[in-house]
C-alpha cells in the first residue's frame, strides 16, 4: 500500500507543462553536474534537495542521463518495452525541479544518451563488436551496426525523439568509441568499402595492426558518420527548431597530445568536430594522475588554435577506471584541484560526473571553486 501511494505521488501531474530545458540565452560559464541514470529513475531521489545543492555550488547547468535505446527514462512510443518505469517520465520530473536557479535564472538542461546495448547483444549476439581473436563485446555494437545497421538507426531515432519531446539545450552521446571490437566480417567489408583497402593494416610480422593509421582513421569516419546522421535528424525536429539543440559527444583523451584525441578509440577530434557541435573530454584523473595535469590539456587545446567554446572538460569522480570500484570517489581536494585546472585557457564549460558520488565534503569542495562568495558568507 505504501509503495503504491509513493508511486502515485511521484507520477508527473498531467496538467503540469514541461519546463524549458533550452533557454534562449545560456550562461557565459557552463558549470554542470551529470545526473546518472540510476539516480534519475530512483523514485526516492529528492530533486528539491539536489536543486538546493546545485544552487549552493553555483552550478549553472545540469545533464540528465536519459538512458539507452534499450532502457529509457520515459515512454518511448516507438519502443514502449524499453521504459524503465512505464507511464512515468523521469526526465520531466527532474527537469521540473532543476530548470531554474534560486535567483530565477534559467538553468539549461542537457540530456545524455548511453550508446551501450548489452541487452540487445544478449538477445542478438551478431550485433556485437568482435575482437581480432573472435571475442564479442558484451556492451558495444560493431562498427558496421553503427554505420548501417539497426543499432545505429535506433540511436539516431532516439536522439531525434529526445529532441522532439524535450528540446533540451544539448544532447550528448556517451560510451561511443571503436577500439578493440571492430573486426567482424561485416566490419571488414565496411572497412574495404570505405577505405578502398583490401586488407587490414599489418605489423612487420604479419599481425593486424590494431593501431594502424588507416584503421584508426576509418573508425573515426564511422563515428563521425553516425554523429552526422544524428545532427541531420535533430535539424529536422519541430520544423527546424531542433537545429538549435547542440549535439555533443563524449571522447577520451590522449594526455600527451590533447589536441589530437584518442585515435585508437576512433576519437580523432578534427574529424568528429566536423559532425558535432561540442566534444566532452573525459579528464578523469582517477587515483593515479595529478589533477593539475588537466591544465596541460586545456593549454594544448588552446595552443593548437582550437575553438575553446566547442569543448567541455568533464571531471570524473571515480577512483578507478573500468573494472574498478565504481562507488568510490576521489578526494574532495582532488576534485577541487581538477575543476580549477579544467576552467583554464578559455574553457567556458566544465562538468562534474556523476552526481551519485558527490559527498557532503565534495559539495563543499566544489562550492569553494564555483561559489567561493557563498562559502565565505556561510562561514560568517
Amino acid at each position: 500500500m505504501v509503495l503504491t501511494l509513493t508511486a502515485t505521488l511521484l507520477i508527473a501531474r498531467p496538467w503540469e507543462e514541461l519546463p524549458t530545458l533550452r533557454p534562449d540565452e545560456r550562461p557565459d560559464q557552463l558549470r554542470s553536474l551529470s545526473v546518472d541514470f540510476d539516480t534519475l529513475v530512483d523514485p526516492t531521489t529528492n530533486w528539491r534537495a539536489i536543486d538546493d545543492r546545485l544552487d549552493q555550488v553555483g552550478a549553472t547547468a545540469v545533464d540528465l542521463n536519459a538512458g539507452r535505446v534499450e532502457f529509457t527514462a520515459f515512454d518511448w512510443d516507438e519502443h514502449p518495452d524499453a521504459a524503465a518505469q512505464p507511464g512515468f517520465d523521469h526526465i520531466k520530473r527532474a527537469a521540473s525541479a532543476l530548470s531554474q536557479t534560486a535567483d530565477g535564472a534559467p538553468r539549461p538542461i542537457a540530456l545524455i544518451v548511453d550508446a551501450y546495448v548489452p541487452s540487445w547483444i544478449e538477445e542478438e549476439p551478431e550485433v556485437a563488436g568482435v575482437s581480432v581473436d573472435g571475442a564479442r563485446s558484451p556492451y558495444q555494437a560493431s562498427a558496421s551496426q553503427l554505420a548501417e545497421g539497426e543499432v545505429g538507426d535506433r540511436l539516431v531515432d532516439y536522439v531525434a525523439a529526445l529532441g522532439a519531446r524535450y528540446e533540451p539545450s544539448q544532447i550528448a552521446v556517451t560510451e561511443l568509441f571503436l577500439n578493440r571490437y571492430t573486426f567482424s566480417e561485416e566490419d571488414f567489408a565496411l572497412f574495404r568499402e570505405m577505405t578502398g583497402e583490401q586488407d587490414w593494416p599489418r605489423t612487420p610480422d604479419g599481425q593486424i595492426d590494431e593501431e594502424g593509421a588507416t584503421l584508426t582513421a576509418w573508425r573515426a569516419e564511422v563515428l563521425a558518420g553516425l554523429m552526422g546522421r544524428m545532427r541531420a535528424a535533430l535539424d529536422e525536429v519541430d520544423g527546424g527548431r531542433g537545429a538549435q539543440i547542440e549535439l555533443a559527444m563524449d571522447v577520451r583523451l590522449d594526455w600527451e597530445n590533447p589536441a589530437v584525441g584518442s585515435l585508437g578509440s576512433g576519437h580523432d577530434y578534427a574529424v568528429l568536430l566536423e559532425a558535432v557541435d561540442r566534444l566532452v573530454l573525459w579528464a578523469y584523473v582517477y587515483e593515479t594522475r595529478d589533477p593539475a595535469e588537466i591544465e596541460g590539456v586545456t593549454a594544448g587545446l588552446e595552443a593548437a588554435g582550437l575553438d575553446m567554446s566547442r569543448f567541455t572538460i568533464s571531471v570524473g569522480l571515480w577512483v578507478k577506471g573500468p573494472g574498478g570500484n565504481v562507488e568510490e570517489a576521489i578526494t574532495p581536494a582532488r576534485l577541487a584541484t581538477s575543476v580549477r585546472a579544467a576552467q583554464t585557457h578559455g574553457i567556458t564549460s566544465v562538468n562534474v560526473t556523476p552526481l551519485r558520488l558527490m559527498s557532503d565534503a565534495a559539495w563543499s569542495a566544489l562550492a569553494s571553486v564555483w561559489a567561493p562568495e557563498a562559502e565565505d558568507a556561510g562561514s560568517d
